[in-house]
């Protein structure tokens, strides 16, 4: 088995285990249901003198349900909407992007 072979089934087993569906609204309106992994918002954090927290969520997406030129604009999960901030980040493997969202 190759290192390609062990890390599909790594998330394979990561979705199955931690996934839950949801519908991803592209930037043309299309929409796709899938199964993301949903990394609650941050905790209160100290930064220098300050307390910060964040309301950034992150979600998991297998790459290889997504077309390569569509661009995620919102998350639905659960009845809640969540609007896609940033760009998208791709692991090191090319299997899992990250995303980040706010409920809006």
């Amino acid at each position: 088995m190759s290192f390609q072979d062990a890390a599909v089934k790594a998330v394979d087993v990561l979705f199955a285990t931690f996934g839950q569906t949801a519908q991803l609204v592209f930037d043309d309106s299309t929409t796709l249901e899938t199964v993301v992994v949903h990394r609650f918002p941050d905790k209160v954090v100290d930064f220098m003198d300050s307390k910060v927290q964040t309301a950034t969520n992150l979600f998991d997406v297998r790459l290889s349900v997504l077309d390569p030129v569509k661009k995620i604009h919102q998350i639905i999960k659960n009845g809640t909407t969540y609007t896609v901030q940033g760009e998208p980040v791709k692991d090191q493997h090319g299997l899992v992007l990250s995303v980040d969202a706010y409920a809006s």
